[in-house]
């Protein structure tokens, strides 16, 4: 295991990835930004399901249940929202996808076949990645706040009473579901480009998808913390946070990938 690590740190060397690193996390930030905001909407209505209640559970941040946070996200949507709904926050969010997707893509066959492949930015196959990596990004996040809410919004979202086990249970399931969603995003790309999926392919998925998963929890808790205290820097902050996310997942994610790489591409 440590010489096949060793290997992969070599090969991530060698094959130039903190260079195609770089470039997925400078296009990738404004497509995240993007993804916030659109995720603000959720969390918004999320939120707001009884008044003067906070619906969130955060472990790590002190608030009362009685906090409204909801009006908080309102607010906080509401000073938000037209840079997605305006003609250029539209722009933004296409271009942006197309750019990171055709950044990712190209990171992707370098990783795995120290080939770069020369990839059409203006294609379908690199517009289907940037829908695919938007898709999963948010998906992810969506199912992150499904496992922080507590079992009164449950309640006041399904309209019926639900056992607190039943949800516990609930939010182990969700955590799995994110899981398998990385992981065969992962894994998808491997068997696309290198025509075979291996063992060692599986665990770099499944790795991948640990991290990814636990950088949605500290994105997730980071961005509560700003809209409680949106005094100190809370704009800047979630811009951090979001480009400390961006920069952990794409390592992680083409880390993954050279670890899994054929032994004959080496």
């Amino acid at each position: 295991m440590r010489a096949s690590l060793i290997d992969a740190a070599r090969r991530y060397r060698q094959r130039d990835l903190e260079y195609s690193a770089l470039r997925v996390v400078g296009r990738g930030l404004f497509l995240v930004v993007m993804l916030m905001v659109a995720f603000l909407y959720v969390f918004t209505r999320a939120t707001d399901l009884i008044a003067g209640v906070n619906e969130v559970l955060i472990p790590t941040i002190t608030l009362s249940p009685d906090a409204d946070l909801g009006a908080l996200a309102q607010g906080a949507f509401t000073r938000t929202s037209a840079s997605v709904v305006s003609i250029l926050g539209t722009v933004t969010f296409i271009v942006s996808a197309a750019l990171t997707g055709h950044a990712l893509r190209t990171g992707s066959h370098r990783a795995l076949l120290d080939d770069p492949a020369p990839c059409r930015l203006l294609s379908a196959r690199t517009a289907l990645w940037a829908l695919a990596l938007a898709g999963v990004v948010f998906t992810t996040w969506i199912l992150t706040l499904a496992t922080t809410l507590r079992r009164t919004a449950w309640v006041a979202l399904l309209g019926r009473d639900i056992n607190t086990t039943v949800i516990d249970i609930g939010k182990v399931v969700v955590v799995g579901v994110s899981l398998v969603v990385v992981a065969i995003a992962v894994a998808t790309v491997q068997r696309v480009i290198t025509g075979h999926l291996t063992r060692r392919g599986v665990l770099a998925s499944l790795g991948t998808a640990i991290v990814v998963v636990g950088a949605n929890f500290f994105l997730l808790y980071t961005y509560v913390g700003a809209l409680i205290n949106p005094a100190v820097s809370a704009g800047i902050v979630l811009i951090l946070t979001l480009l400390l996310w961006v920069n952990i997942v794409t390592r992680a994610y083409l880390g993954a990938l050279c670890w899994a790489a054929p032994a004959r591409r080496a």
